[in-house]
């Protein structure tokens, strides 16, 4: 087929105004966040098992909206150092998701990283669960993405999904939702089984301040 060279200027125009619309948006996306209530988010001490150590405000600003973190305790594994947590909420859904356990304590090298589904209110959690060799300790990890308010194994396959809403409706947050700490090998399974129900924990606290409005994780 054959466009006629007559069309030329005005599929030229229309190539040009399309730009002038989408260019900007692409380089500067405006913000919109799907959470009915994000700035109470950060009172964590609603999740069972917190034990908050507040905000990382030097962390705030650009894309990271929100940093909180704290440790997580459990009276049935007395003796045993808490967990800790942090909750971060960033617009840079392609950092956060490549370096995951960068919010980590101390740096860490994953050895073994597996994706479980663990039953929660709304349905299955895709769970990263990491056991990891480190400079001075063996550790466990369990990290979630929400992206938006939709619980996802793997945030930015979503993101490219859904580049044209974005386009259309704003950039949505990723939240990352991380517990672990140091174990040894005999009790791994239960500093295990502590991470996930924190990160079961926290979820519900997200559900129950984010969509208050919708009733649905699909807003």
């Amino acid at each position: 087929m054959t466009v006629s060279m007559r069309f030329v200027p005005q599929v030229a125009l229309l190539a040009f105004l399309a730009g002038a619309v989408v260019w900007p948006a692409w380089l500067s996306p405006r913000r919109a966040d799907p959470c009915a209530h994000p700035d109470v988010l950060p009172v964590t001490g609603l999740i069972p098992g917190s034990r908050p150590e507040g905000e990382r405000r030097d962390r705030l600003g650009g894309d990271i909206v929100q940093w909180s973190e704290g440790r997580v305790t459990d009276p049935g594994l007395a003796g045993e150092p808490p967990l800790f947590f942090r909750m971060i909420r960033t617009y840079n859904v392609l950092n956060a998701a490549q370096r995951p356990l960068s919010p980590m304590p101390k740096p860490v090298d994953p050895e073994t990283v597996r994706v479980e589904l663990v039953e929660a209110p709304g349905g299955p959690l895709p769970i990263h669960v990491v056991r990891t060799t480190g400079p001075a300790a063996f550790y466990v990890a369990a990290y979630l993405y929400l992206y938006g308010n939709d619980p996802v194994p793997y945030p930015f396959g979503y993101q490219l999904r859904g580049a044209l809403r974005e386009l259309r409706d704003g950039q949505r947050p990723l939240t990352l939702l991380l517990a672990g700490g140091a174990t040894t090998q005999a009790n791994a399974a239960e500093r295990e089984d502590l991470a996930l129900r924190w990160i079961v924990s926290a979820w519900q606290h997200y559900r129950s301040m984010c969509l208050v409005r919708t009733g649905s994780p699909n807003p």
